[in-house]
This record gives C-alpha cells, sequence and structure tokens, in this order.
C-alpha cells in the first residue's frame, strides 16, 4: 500500500499508530475499490464481471470495518464524520 504520509515511528503511542494505520488502510481499501471498478469497465467477461463485483463488495464491507475502528478509537473522527452526513443530508433536502 501506497502511504501518503511519513509520521508514524517508534516513538509515537499504540493508539495514535493505530488509529493512523485505520486511516491509511481505509486509504487502501478505496483504492483497491477503485482499481476494481476500472476493471469492470474494461471487461465484457461474464465470469470476471461478477467475481469482480463480488471482490468490490468485500472491498466496502472492509472500508466499513475500518471506520468502525476508526469511530472506536478516535470519536471525534465519528463526531465530524456524522457531522458531515447531516451537513450533506440538509443540502440535498
Amino acid at each position: 500500500m501506497r502511504r501518503f504520509f511519513n509520521i508514524l515511528d517508534a516513538n509515537s503511542n499504540n493508539n495514535f499508530l493505530t488509529t493512523q494505520n485505520a486511516r491509511a488502510d481505509i486509504i487502501g481499501e478505496l483504492e483497491a475499490i477503485m482499481q476494481y471498478e476500472a476493471h469492470l469497465n474494461q471487461t465484457d467477461n461474464t465470469y470476471a464481471i461478477e467475481t469482480i463485483r463480488d471482490i468490490v463488495k468485500e472491498e466496502m464491507l472492509h472500508v466499513g470495518q475500518l471506520f468502525g475502528l476508526l469511530f472506536y478509537l478516535n470519536p471525534e473522527s465519528k463526531t465530524q464524520f456524522e457531522a458531515g452526513l447531516k451537513e450533506f443530508d440538509e443540502t440535498m433536502s
């Protein structure tokens, strides 16, 4: 997985490292989804499409699990995420 930052070192506390790793893992899962969806657009093979769609669903599940972990480790992330969703919903109403 490509790292967008280099802030993790052995002197950081474990909760900080785990939180940052969860964020990096979310990025990795989203990149995987983008790659698989690009592959979907490049094929007309029925078996490939079914297989890749199933994999995309699994990756989306992983994103949800990782957000759950992030929100557990850093409740402020959850608060801001929910505020952003509310703001979006209000804009769309």
